[in-house]
């Protein structure tokens, strides 16, 4: 039992050392080795892919073989330099084995296909394509180290085609500049119609730095500047390029970006407009853990855009029998006419039903693993606690019967729409509460998701600090959800002129 403070609420210091005596299973370490290990192999491959197109590429403008390994050796070091970095930094991404697949195929794409334009102009250089794609689509800071291996691969291209002394140099410079400004530019707004905007600011500052590089080694204005033309054509044509390829991508590598998430928040999706409509209940109860789970994501830096989009479809399984569940319900409760078993059994059927919706809609499948784990593995406590009751004494009920046959959450967006789902749902079992009692309810909730028999939590990267964070931007949100207003008088005794 929970130790009470003076007013029978339970404390928040009870509720902190209760969290501390809890112990939390070891981590499993070999899993993220064996992502890790994939995730190096992967970007070696991609190294040896880009490496074989630049060999070709030199024997083909008869380069002798010194230069040739040069050029490997460079080329290595600028994908040691991004690899080290995503693999030290951004764990994250390497835990995701499409992502690093994802990121490895561009770089190739990328090269290679910058030594087959090159041979056009030395200023026709696709690579911002690659780097707005990265950034939208998996991390903006890996986004950014990505233009080395590309501004090498580059560089070696443009000291064999471009007769300039400075040329090669001015090509890495423009390169890695116009790629730092891109993905700044975006950063204020990762729209599609902005990537056009961003890609134009890059061209800008690409040609600039090319041609200040240029002057300062004494070159002629007159001799490259068809170069910064294809410079900044290429460009704009890359920003283009990238709205049109985002969605082949999104589809491809399975990938949430921003903005394919924001699109599913648009009230005109078929699911959504069936929420609204079928069960307006769960629409209005799905907004409001929407709102929750944002607030406690932002709070612990995780992906608020993802739980605020999985918390508008977690409850989309009930559109099946949207009466079935208290919040659709007018008056009359179905399960007043149904055995626990069977009302338990049809609760239980809207985590998948859920899940199918979205398989059918081609949601992203990082927005459906949540969805499956809202519940995770939890027991339907009040069922269970009716079929107890009701069975003859002596008789043994099984549990699993009352049971969600899914896995508690693994990530710390899944745990949170969990943890916000189950407070939404508390606080609006209590007639009329106080802030106090709000409070108290909250703490009991998360108290008991770290139960020690059954902790829903364990698998989850949460940490106490950030459970305590999580808990106290829900104290917040409700607090401005549950606020005062001030009573209206009669407006039939006012006299209105």
């Amino acid at each position: 039992m929970n130790r009470k403070d003076n007013n029978g609420k339970e404390s928040a210091e009870s509720s902190i050392e209760k969290l501390k005596n809890v112990k939390l299973p070891k981590e499993k370490k070999p899993g993220k080795r064996l992502k890790t290990f994939w995730s190096i192999l992967i970007l070696l491959a991609a190294y040896w892919a880009s490496g074989a197109g630049l060999i070709f590429f030199m024997r083909n403008n008869w380069q002798p073989d010194v230069n040739m390994a040069g050029a490997l050796v460079a080329l290595l070091m600028g994908f040691l330099a991004f690899g080290c970095y995503i693999m030290i930094r951004h764990k994250d991404l390497v835990s995701s084995l499409k992502q690093v697949l994802f990121v490895s195929v561009l770089l190739v794409v990328a090269n290679i296909l910058t030594l087959v334009t090159m041979s056009i102009n030395v200023g026709f250089i696709p690579s911002l394509l690659t780097v707005l794609l990265i950034a939208l689509m998996a991390n903006e800071k890996a986004a950014m180290l990505s233009a080395i291996p590309m501004a090498v691969n580059a560089g070696v291209a443009a000291s064999v085609l471009d007769g300039t002394r400075n040329g090669p140099i001015a090509i890495v410079f423009a390169l890695i500049i116009s790629s730092l400004t891109a993905v700044y530019a975006l950063n204020m707004r990762k729209t599609r119609s902005s990537t056009v905007i961003a890609s134009g600011v890059a061209g800008i500052t690409g040609v600039i730095t090319y041609a200040a590089v240029m002057l300062a080694g004494g070159e002629v204005f007159t001799g490259y500047w068809q170069n910064l033309l294809w410079l900044i054509g290429s460009c704009l044509m890359c920003g283009i390029l990238t709205v049109g390829l985002m969605p082949v991508f999104e589809a491809l590598f399975d990938i949430a970006s921003e903005a394919r998430l924001n699109e599913l928040l648009n009230n005109n999706n078929p699911l959504l407009k069936r929420l609204m409509t079928e069960a307006p209940g769960t629409y209005h109860h799905s907004l409001l853990v929407a709102s929750l789970g944002e607030a406690a994501a932002q709070a612990i830096d995780a992906n608020a855009l993802l739980v605020r989009v999985a918390a508008y479809y977690h409850d989309v399984g009930k559109l099946r029998s949207p009466v079935c569940f208290k919040e659709n319900q007018r008056g009359y409760n179905i399960h007043d006419d149904l055995d626990p078993y069977e009302s338990a059994k049809r609760i239980i059927a809207h985590q998948q039903d859920g899940v199918t919706l979205l398989e059918k809609a081609k949601f992203p499948s990082d927005v459906i693993k949540i969805v499956g784990m809202h519940h995770g593995d939890s027991v339907m406590v009040y069922f269970y606690d009716k079929a107890k009751k009701a069975a003859p004494e002596g008789t043994e009920i099984d549990e699993s019967k009352f049971r969600y046959p899914s896995q508690k959450p693994n990530t710390k967006e899944a745990a949170i729409l969990m943890l916000a789902d189950c407070c939404e749902a508390a606080v609006r079992s209590m007639p009329n509460p106080t802030m106090d009692e709000v409070k108290a309810k909250v703490r009991e909730v998360m108290t008991h998701k770290w139960d020690k028999r059954d902790s829903m939590l364990w698998d989850s990267p949460l940490t106490f600090t950030e459970i305590k964070q999580i808990e106290a931007s829900f104290f917040n949100t409700f607090a401005a959800l549950h606020h005062e207003r001030v009573e209206y008088p009669d407006l039939e005794e006012i006299d209105v002129r």
